[in-house]
């Protein structure tokens, strides 16, 4: 049986490396006189909970590792408390912070917490080649890794809260930037999944 205290330390280190990934690149955004945060006007009000979302997991990974003694296996599904679903949970985040890095990475100086007010350019290359949102995708493997190592009520509500949440911002993202690029974006949107590689020929439907 893997350990507490091994979940407990994963986690922690966890989230430091999220909020390392999310400051760091905005501080040196703004070393290049970009304006790191943008705007959320554009955005619907799902959109603008992700803040809230992403907190609220946040705090409470934070609340259940300080005070898992008293918290105990209050609401838990025990049928997800095996080894292989832990491990299972290591694997996932691991994989969302390696979607969340390339995403990161490609973007460059691109990368905005919102919607940019300076002109930026359109990135296809790199990860954005067989995803559009790797960010967003990358959250989803964070907050889904969580659930299946912490197995409570209340990381599904986390989880269901941040899927919601970050998928209507990534789909107001694409309209402002098919506002933005026009009829460029809308090739690369027929071309590359938002969040898989596969993209359906048959379906008219925008992802």
């Amino acid at each position: 049986m893997i350990e507490n205290n091994i979940v407990n330390a994963f986690l922690i280190i966890v989230i430091i490396l999220f909020l390392l990934g999310l400051v760091v690149p905005l501080i040196l955004i703004k070393k290049r006189g970009k304006d790191p945060h943008g705007m959320h006007d554009g955005f619907s009000i799902l959109s603008k909970l992700t803040f809230l979302s992403i907190s609220l997991w946040i705090i409470y990974i934070l609340l259940r590792i300080l005070f898992n003694e008293v918290w105990g296996n209050f609401w838990t599904f025990d049928l997800l408390s095996f080894d292989f679903i832990i491990i299972t949970g290591f694997v996932i985040i691991t994989l969302g912070f390696v979607f969340e890095i390339l995403g990161m990475i490609t973007l460059g100086i691109n990368f905005r917490i919102e919607l940019p007010k300076e002109e930026t350019e359109l990135v296809t290359s790199g990860i954005y080649r067989i995803m559009r949102n790797p960010i967003v995708f990358g959250i989803f493997l964070l907050v889904i890794g969580s659930f299946l190592m912490i197995p409570d009520i209340f990381t599904l509500i986390a989880l269901i809260f941040n899927i919601v949440t970050f998928n209507s911002k990534a789909k107001d993202e694409e309209r402002f930037l098919i506002n933005r690029f026009g009829k460029l974006y809308e090739d690369y949107i027929g071309q590359v999944g938002r969040y898989f590689p596969i993209r359906l020929k048959t379906s008219n439907r925008k992802e």
